[in-house]
């Protein structure tokens, strides 16, 4: 399992990963103003304290060879039940990508980076 190759899968021929973007584990939430970050829920690295994607980290901008190393041992493209994954955006120089989910399952879902006529799509669908 490695969410770094699940992206580069995931972008177009010539698609430039401009920033990424990650936020807590599965269903777990950022803190309130004030208080310290929590593992969410399975996440990774609670049993010694190690966060795959340091708390540090959540909620700031960096490139994604910065990410990689944060990104091994865990996958965009899951299972039902609970996500097993990190919220994330993603920007490119054509699109915005991001985690969805559909009846518990997880997978990588995007946008055009700009307004243009497209057909839309229900995720799930």
């Amino acid at each position: 399992m490695n969410a770094y190759e699940d992206v580069v899968e995931f972008l177009r021929e010539g698609e430039k990963v401009e920033a990424i973007v990650f936020g807590a584990w599965g269903w777990g939430s950022e803190p309130e103003e004030g208080d310290l970050w929590e593992f969410g829920y399975k996440e990774p690295g609670e049993d010694d304290g190690v966060p795959l994607v340091p708390f540090g980290l959540r909620g700031r901008m960096m490139s994604l060879s910065k990410a990689k190393p944060y990104m091994e041992g865990w996958s965009f493209y899951g299972g039902h039940g609970a996500p097993e994954c990190y919220a994330v955006y993603i920007w490119t120089d054509q699109r915005v990508i991001w985690v969805t989910q559909y009846d518990g399952s997880t997978m990588l879902d995007d946008a055009p980076r700009n307004p243009q006529s497209v057909l839309p799509e229900m995720p799930g669908a």
